[in-house]
Parts: C-alpha cells; structure tokens; sequence
C-alpha cells in the first residue's frame, strides 16, 4: 500500500493523505484523507489517445496491487492476540545483568545510549566465575517461578475448557 500526500496551492487550508487501495488497467482505487473526511474513488488514467482499440473496449480488468511491504528496524516479535493472563517467559542470568547494568548506564551516560549493549556484552565476560555465578542463580530461580506458573496456568486452562464446552453445549 503507498501513501501519498497532496499539498494544494494557496493558503494552507487543510492537508490531503491518501491510500493506494488496488490498481487497474486505467488507473488506481484510492482513499483519500480531507481534513476529517475520507474520500474513496477511482484516479482514472487512460492510455493516450490515438489507439482506436482502447477508445472503443473499456477499461474493467481489475488488477490486483499489492506492493511488498517495507519493512523498517527491527521485526516486532511479540505475539499478537495472545493471552494476557499467561506467564512471563523466564529470563536468563545474563537478562538480569543487562537489566542492572543497563539503568546504571543509563542514569550515567544518558546520551549514548546505543553503546551499552556492546559495554555490557564486554563486561559480562570479564565477570570472575563467581560473580557470573549470582546472576545465573537469578535465572535459575526465575526459570522455577517460570514453570510453577506455567503449570498454574495450564491446570487453569483444563478446568477452563470443560466449563466453556458446557456454555456452549447449552
């Protein structure tokens, strides 16, 4: 899908924003933003003239128009639609490290904040045996709360299923 935008001569009275909804063989199926209003329609855009055959046979092929989305940063991997009452997933010893070190940095060099995952990959393997030994306890216990409460949640989605079948076998 394209966007455009229309900025009309004269006074900035209002700004038009539009959509590229499909494309046929004389022109485009359009939505257009007027202000508060939306618009839908057809540009229109015939061949030259001076071809007989296409003044006489109208213009009716639908063409479908589906132009490759663009795809900007980072793919968003959060589930979408999925249960809000389901589990955190667990985090790892390195998670909470990065989450520690992360707001010190932060609080510290507030600018230049792009540079502290590759400050804090270094510095997580410079940690002694022990130290790193804290953070991987951390996960440990994390990973535990994890599958405690994944196993709550599964128990609850058992009992779930016979009640919803029982609504809807009313």
């Amino acid at each position: 899908m394209f966007f455009f935008l229309l900025s009309l001569l004269g006074p900035p009275c209002f700004e038009a924003t539009g959509t590229i909804d499909g494309k046929f063989d004389c022109g485009y199926l359009v939505s257009v933003k007027l202000g508060s209003e939306i618009l839908n329609g057809v540009l229109y855009h015939p061949d030259q003239p001076g071809s007989s055959m296409l003044t006489t046979q109208p213009c009716t092929a639908i063409i479908p128009y589906n132009p490759k989305p663009h795809r900007s940063g980072r793919r968003n991997r959060r589930r979408r639609g999925g249960d809000p009452s389901r589990p955190k997933p667990n985090r790892s010893g390195y998670n909470f490290f990065f989450a520690e070190k992360h707001s010190v940095l932060k609080s510290l060099y507030p600018d230049r904040e792009r540079e502290f995952t590759k400050m804090i990959g270094e510095s997580w393997t410079n940690l002694s045996q022990e130290e790193r030994m804290v953070y991987q306890n951390y996960g440990l216990k994390d990973k535990e709360r994890y599958q405690r409460e994944m196993n709550e949640y599964k128990e609850r989605m058992k009992l779930r299923l016979p009640m919803e079948a029982k609504i809807a076998g009313y």
